[in-house]
């Protein structure tokens, strides 16, 4: 049974107001436990992970669990984004012909291994897991990681400080740092296969390496994680982080004034402006790889639509060239820039961001640019007319409406109040598409089954390109891509780009595969975003900003980085109290009964009506 739009909105202000008072009044007893209580840092943010499985994960807020828990080969630069072996990588060294790490035909990569680590249950880290690791996904054919592994020969483990990795041919991939959570194998390795594996929880008691642990994960409220001793990434000066997920971000905003949080991650940017002049809150904008995108479903063949619930039957119109070169005109980028995100980002081309310049293609004079009445010649000389007038297009011929389903998830109000003016740009070039505005999990399903015509999310890529190229694979259908969409001349040039023998070559192939697919129309960059963070400076300091500011003073995120510089070394101000206390605000009693009077209000509303029934729902 539906529920009516107003009582699910009742239902929601007694939920938030009820996690903010028992969230507040939890962490209010806990400060009053003594003057040893750990130190706590309570991040806000609206997207509740689904899983805790690093071999299933696909959300921003998954990954930034996995990185505080498990190690990686390789680490990415603090300043540069490239790959480095520091203190957050298993490697103890880059691989090059100098160190003996690079075989003469540049086929055999020896890596040699930090030692004298061990997992939380006390079992010594070796280059055995890496080997363990990155051979399951290739046995199990975990196809949202083999492509950071091509032209595999064998990765083999020695001794416990050497890995060996042998390719067919010349590679990039050992110094493209592979996204790869590294498992313990005596874990890991006891569970069976990938049916097993994928069934596997993770939680409670994860076996990790740190420097943190998830002791305590309630699903779509919160996660703690707390400081993992003798890590080897070295000791974080934060004791416990705690992720509160909040049902809006207005919500999650007056937390951070209030002083129930610390820090506010992705904000929208009215949001982010209304905490301009606070004299207790810093704001960040960060330059960050992340983009917002509208999307066309491209799943027509089956066979390419492998996922057994697939329900890919997208209204013909979008499989149409014309029609999504059309739509790629009618939507004002520039106004997008200004009337929804108030400046803070750029308008979009292409999935590489102006921030990695030296792989980015410019499309130059063959941009598609806004042209309203354009877009509408396009479609009457196409025969897309409104044989029935009813306003809407029909297919030509007089077929179906052009009514699509357009979907969008709940974890980004900039992105949903977009979805409202391109649904009204489309209207004027006679197409319908009213936006669904779904939770996260809820789009997840409906992305994997290709249930949907058109659709809004985001990307967060990799420093390095080759993995948010690989998304658009045609092996990537069901797994990371966007749409199903399958090119062959892209299919090889990704391969292509594997192989450059040098980063001159390799660049030259990736503009290439930019091209082809902005070409084809199918997934349209809508803005390259910033990431609006801010954090209670009254409390905190030392945040690091990942990449470094450039020459005007502009600089990276300081949380949900590429790796834990700001948890290794932000540390609270003496005196600056702590989330953990009321801060000046309303207090725990006022609010229950606040609380209360509202609960008593709306049920007093809902029980007047009557009950309907799901027809009348409909």
């Amino acid at each position: 049974m539906r529920i009516k739009p107003r009582t699910v909105a009742a239902i929601t202000v007694i939920g938030v107001l009820a996690t903010a008072v028992l969230a507040g009044t939890a962490f209010a007893q806990d400060a009053s436990d003594g003057a040893d209580e750990p130190t706590t840092l309570i991040v806000g943010y609206t997207q509740p992970p689904n899983t805790m499985n690093p071999l299933k994960g696909i959300l921003t807020q998954e990954y930034e669990a996995f990185s505080m828990m498990y190690p990686l080969l390789f680490n990415f630069d603090k300043d540069s984004l490239v790959a480095t072996a520091d203190e957050q990588s298993l490697a103890a060294e880059l691989p090059t012909t100098d160190n003996g790490g690079i075989s003469d035909d540049g086929l055999t990569y020896t890596i040699k291994i930090r030692d004298g680590y061990t997992w939380t249950d006390g079992e010594p880290i070796t280059a055995a897991d890496i080997a363990f690791t990155y051979n399951l996904i290739l046995d199990e054919h975990f196809s949202n990681f083999t492509n950071y592994l091509p032209y595999v020969d064998s990765i083999t483990a020695p001794d416990d400080t050497t890995l060996v990795w042998k390719t067919t041919r010349p590679s990039v991939a050992p110094f493209v740092p592979p996204w790869i959570s590294i498992l313990p194998e005596h874990i890991w390795g006891e569970l069976g296969d990938k049916t097993a594996i994928k069934a596997f929880d993770n939680y409670p008691n994860p076996v990790v390496a740190g420097p943190f642990t998830l002791t305590d994960w309630r699903k779509g409220e919160s996660m703690t994680l707390e400081k993992v001793p003798n890590s080897y990434a070295g000791e974080p000066t934060v004791d416990r982080v705690i992720f509160q997920f909040f049902q809006n971000t207005e919500t999650m905003v007056q937390a951070l004034k209030q002083g129930t949080i610390d820090f506010a991650e992705q904000i929208p940017a009215d949001l982010f402006d209304s905490l301009a002049g606070d004299p207790n809150i810093t704001r960040n904008v960060g330059a960050g790889l992340a983009y917002s995108h509208f999307s066309f479903n491209q799943c027509f063949v089956q066979k390419y639509c492998h996922q057994p619930n697939s329900l890919a039957d997208p209204q013909p119109a979008v499989k149409d060239l014309t029609v999504r070169t059309a739509v790629a005109m009618a939507i004002n980028k520039d106004q997008l820039v200004d009337r929804v995100l108030k400046g803070y980002g750029n308008p979009g081309d292409t999935m590489i961001s102006p921030t990695q310049a030296f792989w980015r293609w410019d499309p130059g004079a063959d941009e598609i640019t806004w042209d309203i009445d354009g877009a509408n010649r396009l479609l009457d000389d196409a025969g897309y007319a409104d044989s029935d007038g009813d306003g809407v297009r029909n297919m030509p011929g007089g077929g179906e409406n052009l009514e699509w389903k357009f979907v969008l998830p709940n974890d980004n109000q900039d992105r949903v109040k977009a979805a409202e003016l391109i649904s009204g740009w489309l209207g004027q070039i006679g197409i319908s598409a009213d936006p669904q505005v779904l939770t996260t999990a809820k789009m997840t399903d409906v992305w994997y089954a290709n249930d949907y015509d058109v659709q809004m999310w985001g990307w967060g890529p990799d420093p390095d390109p080759d993995f948010i190229l690989s998304t658009f694979t045609t092996n990537q259908c069901g797994v990371w891509s966007d749409t199903c969409w399958s090119n062959p001349e892209y299919d090889k040039l990704y391969k292509q780009q594997q192989s450059a023998r040098s980063p001159e070559d390799r660049q030259r192939i990736i503009q290439q595969m930019q091209q082809v697919w902005y070409d084809d129309v199918f997934q349209i960059v809508l803005w390259n975003d910033s990431d609006l963070q801010a954090y209670r400076s009254d409390r905190w300091e030392g945040f690091v900003p990942q990449p470094a500011p450039d020459a005007e003073g502009n600089g990276g995120s300081i949380l949900y980085q590429y790796g834990l510089h700001s948890y290794l070394n932000i540390r609270p101000i003496a005196g600056g109290g702590s989330s953990t206390t009321s801060g000046g605000g309303i207090s725990a009693g006022v609010w229950l009964g606040i609380l209360a009077a509202v609960a008593v209000v709306i049920l007093a509303v809902v029980l007047m009506r009557r009950r309907r029934s799901d027809e009348d729902l409909a």
